[in-house]
């Protein structure tokens, strides 16, 4: 008879390991998906607005084309536009048809590229207390079109004939609200603008008296008690 040894009940623990048991972990169910894919859609909107806003500007703005000096009349060739992202109000200063400013006249000088903005110009009719006045001048007396809206001239008066002629200095500074006629025509019928009920008199007597020349003064400074 064969005897077989049987180990100690201790030492066949240790020889035996027991067997791990696991949870298996429960899939995502339909609710949580969803979940996740409204989360994915928002971040990827939220980096799509942010790249949107972050990208090249859209709006274009006029700028100036090339240097441009205060009392020039604006032509369509010292303009163009160039795409800006501009912050409220000064998009509201701005201007976006370059058109519209043809004929208009520059108060200050524009370096090229620089924007175009309302204060940049020349403004148009009578101001508060001002009042409008007409006259005409020949056109070799008058600088012909290169006066436009905006412009300060200096209106001077010629009388008599001969050595008994004179010639004197009747308003300066006074601001040109309109310019009728064409070069070659009979003459050049101007508005200005006269802040003095004297310079109105005076003005209007010298336009019957005499014959008046027109003297470009935009980039002078205005004499006091100008117009």
């Amino acid at each position: 008879m064969k005897v077989v040894a049987v180990p100690p009940l201790d030492e066949r623990s240790q020889a035996a390991p027991r067997p791990v048991v696991r949870r298996r972990r429960p899939l995502p169910g339909g609710r949580a998906v969803f979940g996740g894919f409204l989360v994915a859609v928002a971040v990827v909107g939220t980096v799509a607005a942010q790249n949107a806003a972050s990208g090249p500007p859209s709006t274009r703005y006029v700028v100036a084309a090339t240097s441009l000096s205060a009392g020039r009349s604006v032509v369509l060739d010292d303009l163009t536009t160039r795409a800006i992202d501009l912050p409220e109000p000064l998009s509201g200063r701005a201007y976006r048809d370059p058109e519209q400013l043809v004929g208009r006249v520059l108060a200050a000088t524009l370096a090229e590229g620089e924007l175009l903005q309302v204060s940049a110009l020349a403004q148009r009719g009578p101001r508060a207390g001002e009042r409008e006045v007409s006259f005409t001048a020949d056109p070799a007396r008058s600088l012909g079109q290169r006066l436009s809206p905006g412009d300060l001239v200096d209106v001077y008066a010629t009388a008599g004939q001969g050595q008994a002629e004179n010639t004197s200095l009747i308003v300066p500074s006074v601001r040109v609200i309109d310019r009728q006629g064409r070069d070659g025509g009979a003459g050049f019928i101007f508005t200005v603008a006269l802040a003095d009920a004297d310079d109105v008199q005076s003005l209007v007597a010298a336009a019957a008296a005499g014959s008046l020349t027109v003297v470009r003064a935009t980039a002078v400074p205005p004499a006091p008690g100008g117009g």
